[in-house]
């Protein structure tokens, strides 16, 4: 198109162009030469010397002669191809350029891509980063928990061992006090109702110095019983006080004496829980925890942890005070029983012996009708002398009172002492008794009385509970460390559920008041301490309707 518009232009100017017919053609090469690069300039310009040649050049069709005009078209065809070279340079630089730009333009892309994806990485980072500090922040608090809920468990182990360790709550509170600082507690202090009154019992301080100034200050100013605050407050509700925050204000407003605000100001006290003590819902005291430490305040796990330490112990002094209540009443029991049967027994002595006096006729002559009431006497007298015996000796053992005197003892003696104590009443009930008798060289390191009251209890025993026209036998084996004595019977037996209960003191299988077996009830109980005493032990087998069969083994030596 450029070079037909180039030709045409030609030939309507060809009068002015006659000396340069190459003027139009210039241009339509330049501007194939940059539309098309170097081959479309070559290209062009070797066309525009052939159409210039065959239609406007003279003579046409190639035929040259003119140098001028051979120079100009040398000059034409050099001038484009240079032009064209340079076009196709020029075209190179452009596409190189344009390439060289789309592939900045890529990069420029690809960066502006990777700036935004470090920009999220950054805010993810960044969330991340917030989040962990959460994590960590969760975590430290959640191990500061455990760990402080391990210190606590601790605690109240140590409480519970320190509790458990003796009846002497005295101590053992005190040493509770010890355990709860310095780790829960500055202070720490154990106040009882006492009569109407309150008794401190123990107090701790982080500083053992400042106990017996506290103690001091206890003495010149006591709480009062009816202070509506405090101590006396939370013994008489029975309802903890938490005080996270304690305030001058606070003080001044519960303390009235100078002096004691004054000493009260200077303990610095930051923080205190009050808790009752109690126990099988009865209010013993108060449990007082106090912090002078400034990052410490309680809040209401450490009042959790307050009222179980405050109950454990309070369990432990209830306990201790029901122990104690027990001995008394016990030792009450064994010196009133002893008193009473010391008593019974010197007129049933008298009873005896003018008993014996009257049957030997010294007084007068007895008749047949009158021996036969003097024997009834005699054995309800004798009857009722083994029952205070039985008293007695429970009384002894029971008061620690009971003596051990260990000597060789010849075994078949004892047994026969026994036998020969128990076979009047074993006939006067139509019963028939057994005796394997042991070897009579059989030795045996022992006491021998409390032997025989042994075997004579259990035969007695056997005897009471067992029908006429029964049995009862009395059998002694040497097992060389050992020697076993077993005492049988056909009676009526014992109830399996009642077999852990017959030692126990006053019980008896029987315990209706119309009982047709008499007897205190403490035959085999006093076996029982006796055996133990003897350094043996006593064991029972039995089957209702079939009899019973009770074993004491004893060592040989001691």
């Amino acid at each position: 198109m450029s070079l037909a518009t180039a030709l045409v232009a030609t030939f309507l100017f060809r009068t002015f162009v006659a000396r340069a017919v190459f003027v139009f053609f210039w241009g339509a090469v330049a501007g194939l030469a940059a539309l098309g690069g170097f081959w479309a300039g070559f290209l062009t310009a070797i066309a525009s010397l052939i159409l210039a040649d065959i239609f406007l050049i003279q003579p046409r069709g190639f035929g040259m002669s003119d140098p001028s005009e051979i120079a100009g078209s040398l000059a034409f065809i050099s001038v484009t191809t240079l032009v064209s070279w340079f076009a196709e340079m020029q075209r190179r630089a452009r596409r190189e350029a344009g390439e060289h730009l789309a592939v900045a333009q890529d990069q420029a892309a690809e960066l502006e891509m990777q700036r935004e994806e470090a920009q999220t990485m950054a805010a993810e980072l960044e969330q991340s980063n917030e989040e962990l500090e959460a994590s960590i922040h969760t975590a430290n608090m959640a191990r500061d928990v455990a760990e402080e809920s391990e210190q606590n468990l601790r605690l109240l182990d140590d409480a519970s061992r320190a509790l458990a360790s003796s009846l002497d709550y005295e101590t053992t509170v005190a040493a509770v006090a010890q355990l709860a600082v310095p780790g829960f507690a500055d202070w720490c202090a154990v106040d009882l109702w006492v009569e109407g009154q309150i008794k401190q019992l123990a107090i701790a301080h982080v500083e053992p110095e400042k106990v017996s100034w506290a103690r001091e200050l206890n003495a010149r100013f006591p709480i009062d019983p009816k202070a509506t605050t405090g101590v006396p407050e939370v013994i008489r509700t029975g309802q903890p006080q938490l005080v996270p925050t304690v305030t001058e204000q606070m003080l001044e407003a519960n303390v009235k004496n100078p002096e004691q605000l004054a000493i009260i100001k200077a303990m610095r006290l930051r923080s205190v829980i009050i808790v009752p003590m109690q126990a099988r819902g009865s209010t013993l005291g108060a449990l007082t925890l106090a912090s002078t430490t400034a990052n410490r305040h309680y809040d209401e796990r450490d009042l959790a942890v307050s009222r179980e330490l405050a109950h454990r112990a309070a369990v432990a002094i209830d306990n201790a005070q029901l122990y104690r209540a027990a001995l008394a009443a016990n030792e009450a029991k064994a010196n009133f029983l002893a008193t009473m049967s010391h008593e019974l027994r010197t007129p049933l002595t008298a009873i005896i012996g003018y008993e014996e006096l009257l049957a030997e006729g010294i007084t007068a002559p007895v008749t047949e009708p009158q021996r036969q009431q003097l024997d009834r006497i005699k054995a309800s007298a004798m009857h009722l002398l083994g029952l205070i015996e039985e008293i007695l000796s429970y009384a002894r053992i029971e008061a620690g009172q009971e003596s051990i005197r260990l000597e060789p003892v010849v075994v078949k003696g004892v047994v026969d002492d026994a036998v020969t104590f128990v076979e009047p009443m074993a006939h006067t009930r139509g019963l028939t008794i057994k005796v394997s008798s042991p070897d009579p060289r059989l030795m045996i390191r022992t006491d021998a009385g409390k032997l025989r009251q042994v075997l004579v209890n259990l035969l007695s025993n056997a005897v009471k509970f067992t029908d006429k026209s029964g049995s009862v036998s009395l059998r002694c084996t040497d097992g060389n460390d050992t020697v076993t004595f077993e005492v049988a019977d056909t009676g009526m037996g014992i109830p399996p559920e009642h077999l852990d209960r017959i030692f126990d003191p006053f019980w008896q299988v029987d315990q209706h008041a119309t009982r047709t077996v008499g007897g205190s009830g403490l035959g085999l109980s006093v076996t029982r301490r006796l055996v133990e005493a003897l350094g043996g032990k006593v064991s029972v087998e039995s089957k209702v309707g079939e009899g019973s069969t009770f074993r004491v083994s004893l060592p040989r030596v001691r």
